[in-house]
């Protein structure tokens, strides 16, 4: 659904902020605010933590073995697939993740 007007179905991405929308008008109408750009992750010399995708469900989490286990040259392997990366790149970037996530399976 286009995210301007809610008319109609989203046709193309505006390049700077992302946002969808489905003509010229809506284009031309909609308020451009590009994302802010990701801050750059430090390495720590800390032991990795559990990952937590969201704190309410214990499931979400990924204990240090686990981290570890991912790992390995095969997982490098696809995750140097470029249609992959792609994929993680518009997943990342989408206003509703969970809803592009599932779009790509």
């Amino acid at each position: 659904m286009c995210e301007v007007c809610s008319k109609d179905e989203w046709k193309y991405k505006c390049p700077k902020c992302v946002i969808k929308y489905c003509s010229i008008d809506c284009y031309k109408s909609h308020d451009c605010n590009p994302p802010a750009p990701k801050p750059r992750i430090q390495p720590s010399k800390r032991a990795p933590r559990p990952l937590q995708l969201d704190s309410d469900d214990e499931t979400d989490l990924l204990t240090s073995d686990q981290l570890q286990s991912l790992n390995c040259k095969a997982m490098k392997q696809i995750l140097g697939n470029p249609h992959l990366r792609n994929i993680l790149k518009e997943i990342d970037s989408a206003r509703e993740p969970e809803l592009c996530f599932r779009a790509a399976l």
